[in-house]
């Protein structure tokens, strides 16, 4: 990617994770210098967000996109104004809207990136995190309490345990460290673990 050019669709894609190794270090190094392009991958970043949340109505989820659709031979035009669209039905149907709680105004107010986490808990949980490990936000499906820990080295840091909230439980932890990975435990065993990229 040239650096006089803009970053375009590839904002949309990074915030899937649709992009490989290469195109994303493109992306962090246009955006280290272009606050327009940050705002954009900001604003789609956010989005997918609301979508991963199930704050949009009828969303596919996110994960179930096995690739970005120009290597599907699909044209991606139409990639931004769906994203747009199911965004502003989410927020035109009623419902329960999300709190303004530490979590979502550590997500407005920087850049971050997100994991899956992998393991045999079976339970589908994601962290989203701040890119210089500022805070870490765990979200499990269902009502669980695991203990997180951070890893740096051979140094492990105790983070918390998740909490019960309806139908999903969740940690939000200010870190100012930046792991190698995260991981849930239960009952002193690790179960699911988290690379942080």
């Amino acid at each position: 990617m040239r650096s006089e050019a803009h970053i375009g669709e590839a904002a949309e894609l990074y915030a899937t994770g649709h992009l490989d190794e290469l195109e994303r270090m493109a992306v962090d190094r246009h955006v280290a210098g272009c606050n327009e392009c940050l705002r954009r991958l900001g604003e789609a970043e956010e989005t997918v967000l609301a979508l991963e949340l199930g704050n949009v109505a009828s969303a596919a989820p996110i994960g179930s996109l096995s690739l970005p659709a120009g290597r599907r031979g699909i044209s991606p035009w139409w990639l931004l104004p769906a994203i747009a669209a199911a965004f502003l039905l989410g927020l035109l149907l009623p419902g329960k809207q999300p709190a303004r709680d530490a979590a979502t105004l550590a997500m407005i107010g920087s850049h971050f990136a997100h994991s899956q986490f992998a393991g045999s808990s079976g339970a589908p949980a994601k962290v989203i995190y701040a890119r210089d490990g500022a805070w870490y936000y765990v979200i499990v499906a269902g009502a669980h309490r695991y203990a997180v820990s951070g890893e740096r080295g051979a140094t492990v840091t105790e983070l918390g345990v998740t909490q019960p909230q309806g139908q999903t439980s969740a940690l939000f932890v200010r870190a100012g460290v930046r792991f190698e990975r995260l991981q849930m435990s239960e009952a002193g065993a690790v179960i699911e673990t988290a690379a942080i990229r």
